[in-house]
């Protein structure tokens, strides 16, 4: 009788104690959705079914521009007034240099003895200004131009083999997308020599690892005891949906490649051959060092990189470089076959800019209207909402709000990318031209990419490689709509969002 009655004094109190936490927001005087005991509103934004930057749109359009949730014992705050992310990301980044970590169960990203594998996505303090630093000079102008004849290699490649789609049949052209998108990051960052389009395993892999669902029992366990979560992560280290699974498979790909460059380097060194800097591999380890000690935010960094610190980067680049690329061009042709008019007017440019030869990249920034076709399908859809959050480090004021330590922030992107306020009425609508000749708009006002000291560093990649597949495309074929073409898209996804298809014909235009 007597564990009987500590059992359910025990339950209560736990229940209590969840009960008090879940009114963290309203204690403050911020509004929110009611959510469920013990994991709050985590069940409504781990769906796979409905990407979170969905749910935060509905929510947004019933509660305003800041109101708060909880994932488990965790309080989120969510934001669509501009002003207030200009602080969060940009003036007050010192306050809140760490990113949210909407998509890893993590132990202390700061410490490389509890995290000794990190990206520059995940990575936090100096560790995240240390590989920044790294990576920055692959993403430069003078890189991008250098990497370009791959790029343009590849996307040649997709479009022949889009031919056997002449025959009017319906396809789904994302699929080629994701294979274009996966066989250029193959190439620049992991040394593949060839294209090899329909033929790299990987993409299934990669594919599989975006749709991973969190409504899984590690992640549970994470939110709702946010300060065992390194714990949780260890005991279900090789469950697929955390460190297991595909996710293991593709870091397993990555140790290999960079261990094996590793050894050739050092017998190249032996030999007294000079390496050459091919890849992304090769240009961190132009830098590499058995031991890195990072000691804290704000401290000199050390130009060096681990083998880990290496294979997290591969990680890294070979996801980010895949999904949300072929994300984009996935949107951006849906589009565009749905606007026929519009696809017109970037063809008739990509003929004067371009004519008949290569697509050079040069070419790249002549394509204006191009390059507000892309603009605007990033616009009507985000596809890496994800990156657009942080958690505080140190306690601080966002607006008006106090903002305690360990408390995360989110972006309401979708929000503010349709939002009728700051686009007009038509600000559901695909107009490209909104981006020609534009009026100066609020520096939060279209955050595809993140925002501040920790925007995508690989955007300008991702933008020159979406334009140069476009414009080969669109020259030689027409996007057109039919009767197998979604009159919605439905998009997936617990990190980002992708379409589960997107089904066009092909009309040759010569």
């Amino acid at each position: 009788m007597g564990f009987v009655i500590a059992l359910v004094v025990l339950v209560a109190t736990i229940a209590g104690y969840f009960k008090w936490i879940h009114t963290y927001w309203r204690r403050r005087g911020i509004d929110g959705p009611a959510g469920l005991p013990f994991i709050g509103n985590f069940y409504e934004v781990a769906d796979v079914n409905k990407p979170r930057g969905e749910v935060l749109h509905e929510w947004t359009k019933k509660f305003g521009k800041v109101f708060g949730y909880y994932e488990g014992a965790c309080p989120v705050l969510v934001v669509s007034d501009l002003d207030m992310l200009q602080e969060l990301f940009v003036k007050k980044f010192d306050y809140f240099y760490a990113r949210k970590s909407t998509n890893l169960l993590h132990g202390n990203l700061e410490c490389s003895k509890e995290e000794p594998r990190v990206n520059l996505f995940t990575s936090r303090g100096a560790r995240w200004k240390r590989l920044r630093a790294l990576a920055s000079p692959g993403f430069s102008v003078k890189a991008l131009k250098q990497v370009h004849n791959v790029m343009e290699d590849s996307a040649i490649n997709m479009v022949d083999l889009m031919a056997k789609h002449e025959d009017g049949k319906p396809f789904n052209i994302h699929e080629y997308f994701q294979e274009f998108t996966y066989d250029v990051i193959s190439r620049l960052a992991m040394g593949q020599p060839n294209s090899e389009l329909f033929n790299n395993d990987g993409v299934e892999i990669t594919k599989a690892i975006f749709m991973k669902s969190h409504r899984v029992l590690p992640w549970y366990l994470a939110v709702m005891l946010p300060k065992f979560e390194f714990t949780i992560k260890k005991i279900f280290y090789n469950h697929k949906n955390v460190r297991g699974g595909d996710v293991g498979k593709l870091q397993l790909f990555c140790e290999k490649a960079v261990k094996s460059r590793i050894a050739e380097r050092e017998e190249n060194a032996r030999l007294g051959i000079e390496n050459p800097e091919n890849d992304f591999i090769d240009m961190f380890l132009t830098h590499y060092s058995e031991q890195v000690e990072d000691i804290e935010y704000g401290s000199t960094i050390e130009k060096k990189v681990t083998a880990e610190d290496v294979i997290g980067s591969c990680f890294v680049f070979l996801l980010a470089g895949f999904d949300t690329t072929a994300n984009t061009l996935a949107y951006a042709s849906y589009l565009l076959a749905n606007n026929p008019e519009k696809m017109k007017l970037a063809q008739k440019e990509i003929e004067e800019v371009v004519g008949g030869g290569n697509v050079s990249y040069d070419d790249m920034t002549k394509l204006k209207y191009l390059d507000a076709v892309i603009k605007e399908s990033l616009r009507l859809y985000p596809v890496a909402w994800f990156a657009c959050s942080r958690e505080c480090v140190t306690p601080t004021t966002l607006g008006d709000v106090h903002i305690e330590k360990g408390v995360r922030i989110e972006a309401d992107v979708m929000s503010i990318h349709r939002s009728k306020e700051i686009w007009g009425d038509d600000a559901e609508d695909f107009v490209p031209e909104r981006w020609i000749d534009a009026p100066v708009r609020h520096t939060m006002s279209w955050i595809p990419f993140g925002a501040g000291p920790r925007t995508c560093v690989g955007m300008k990649l991702g933008l020159s490689e979406a334009k140069t597949a476009l414009a080969h495309l669109l020259r030689r074929y027409d996007l057109v709509t039919g009767s197998q073409t979604e009159k919605k898209l439905n998009i997936l996804g617990c990190t980002t969002t992708s379409p589960e298809a997107v089904t066009l014909y092909l009309k040759p235009r010569f």
